[in-house]
């Protein structure tokens, strides 16, 4: 039975959630939001398929991914070879799913980690009370930032997103973005999200203002009742230790509701990786390449 594939659509934002919530492992990645959001640079396209949305990018090269959804619904050793019958590479396959392939398709397919599609998850009590020697640089970041700045915290919601798209105008400015592929597309990814805004579900976030300048802003959703995805974290190069106070305090003030924060991959990018291990995540949601022959 062949996939009958669509572009991405905000009329079905809910049923696609209402899929997501049962996926046993729950990739940042495949949120809506997230879907939505990069849809501007790669072209998104879904397949509903009982139970499954399977999803594929189409720019800038073809890309298949991983399906959402009940999993265990599904006997993997017919539906992998009947949905895909001339075999294929999937993309950022989270492990459960690619462990519940490897069993049902034995020596059918091949499966090699992605390390640099790894997400970072962390306790948010960790990230707020910053306690212990192995948080001992970040708390102090913290605390000089506050000392020195006395910033203001605000939530982000549609009476002051203009604020945050002139933010990341001018952040985008400072760090040349037009001269970089990846930034490039992270800014358009930013701006399509606040575009639609008020019809995403369940976006929130946080800004800090000194002097009534904003200085930082944390852009996020909620990936489930315990986890929180970090969507977008920006801050001004010109006010020290910023980073570290808006992640804080956007935890503090926003996520107490939550258990885990989850800061997405690192994708690769080796001064990324050292700021985000700095962290020290609790643990990785391991994802995986996997080949269907």
């Amino acid at each position: 039975m062949g996939l009958a594939w669509e572009s991405l659509s905000l009329e079905q934002q809910r049923a696609y959630r209402d899929v997501f919530s049962r996926t046993p492992e729950r990739s940042v990645h495949y949120t809506f939001a997230s879907l939505w959001g990069w849809n501007v640079n790669c072209g998104y396209e879904w397949a509903w398929d009982g139970g499954l949305v399977w999803l594929r990018a189409t720019r800038p090269v073809p890309v298949v991914m991983a399906p959402v959804g009940d999993w265990d619904s599904v006997d993997w050793s017919f539906a992998l070879p009947e949905r895909w019958p001339g075999g294929t590479v999937f993309l950022d396959v989270p492990g459960g799913l690619a462990r519940r392939w490897e069993l049902a398709l034995p020596g059918r397919v091949k499966v090699l980690p992605s390390r640099s599609e790894w997400e970072y998850v962390h306790k948010v009590e960790n990230l707020v009370t910053l306690k212990g020697n192995r948080f001992r640089t970040k708390a102090q970041k913290v605390r000089r930032f506050l000392e020195a700045f006395e910033p203001d915290y605000v939530p982000v919601g549609p009476e002051n997103l203009a604020a945050v798209r002139a933010f990341q105008e001018e952040w985008c400015r400072a760090h040349r973005c037009e001269g970089d592929r990846s930034l490039m597309e992270e800014d358009r990814a930013i701006s399509s999200t606040l575009d639609a805004w008020e019809r995403l579900d369940g976006l929130f976030g946080g800004a800090l203002r000194v002097g009534g300048r904003m200085v930082a802003y944390t852009l996020a959703e909620p990936v489930d009742a315990e986890t929180v995805a970090i969507r977008f974290e920006k801050a001004s190069p010109d006010f020290r230790d910023a980073y570290q106070a808006v992640n804080r305090l956007f935890l503090e003030r926003a996520c107490g509701g939550f258990a885990w924060v989850n800061r997405e991959e690192d994708m690769g990018d080796r001064g990324m990786r050292e700021a985000k291990m700095s962290y020290r995540p609790d643990r990785f949601l391991e994802k995986f390449t996997v080949t269907l022959a």
